[in-house]
């Protein structure tokens, strides 16, 4: 959904009733519903654990300068929250430093010049060394941060199948701002168990998915001939 999507389901369509019973065209109301669903997106963004969401993998690419060490990251990098650099035209993965080491090392990266092999952050710069001595384009592979809603028509990051998940934090807000509406907690409790779902979700890797059989697979020594299956040794 859309963040106007999100909005008008929230306060309500033209000659429809919202969930939380608003005018439509309550400009104040909408902006207010607005920063709590920006709110439900910075918390649902908050809460990767042990592993980040995949839908906010993203790659950049950009180009290096010669005799340059410094580069900007890109604007929607969550933190420092990078998985992988890489030059793909010397076929070549650069190793990271964390920055005291790379100190410790390297005091002055100027002595050296060269195709680069290792990187680090420094004052949200990403550092190459040796500094490139040529022009090639780099890759970085990193996790973003979710982009803030508009009441526009532009598409929400987190996948549509858990636009309920948005829209019941955002309720929660709703209902705490007007009681008379519903209970927050209950509301919260609610929330809670969608955010579960898509961590449970996310968790999952297609590799540890069931596998189809066949039923001369599933049945032939599968379990040595209990059950009528036949053993794969018997002779007929």
């Amino acid at each position: 959904m859309t963040g106007q999507n999100f909005l008008n389901f929230l306060v309500g369509k033209t000659g429809q009733i919202g969930l939380l019973d608003k005018n439509v065209n309550d400009t104040s109301y909408r902006a207010f519903m607005l920063d709590c669903l920006n709110l439900v997106l910075k918390d649902i963004q908050n809460r990767q654990q042990s592993w980040h969401w995949r839908w906010l993998e993203k790659t950049a690419t950009a180009p290096t300068v010669a005799g340059q060490i410094d580069y900007d990251l890109p604007t929607d990098v969550d933190t420092n929250k990078i998985f992988a650099v890489y030059d793909r035209t010397n076929d070549r993965t650069y190793g990271y430093l964390p920055y005291d080491e790379f100190v410790k090392l390297i005091a002055d990266p100027s002595n050296s010049s060269g195709e680069a092999v290792l990187y680090t952050f420094w004052a949200s710069m990403i550092k190459l060394w040796p500094i490139p001595a040529s022009v090639i384009t780099f890759y970085l592979d990193y996790i973003s941060l979710i982009t803030a809603l508009t009441d526009a028509t532009v598409a929400c990051e987190i996948p549509a199948k858990y636009d309920n998940v948005v829209i019941d934090g955002a309720l929660v807000y709703g209902y705490k701002f007007d009681p008379d509406m519903g209970d927050w907690k209950q509301q919260q409790a609610i929330y809670e168990a969608g955010i579960a779902k898509m961590i449970a979700d996310n968790g999952a890797m297609i590799n540890e998915l069931g596998r189809t059989q066949g039923h001369r697979t599933r049945c032939i020594g599968a379990d040595n001939g209990k059950h009528g299956a036949f053993p794969l040794d018997a002779s007929f």
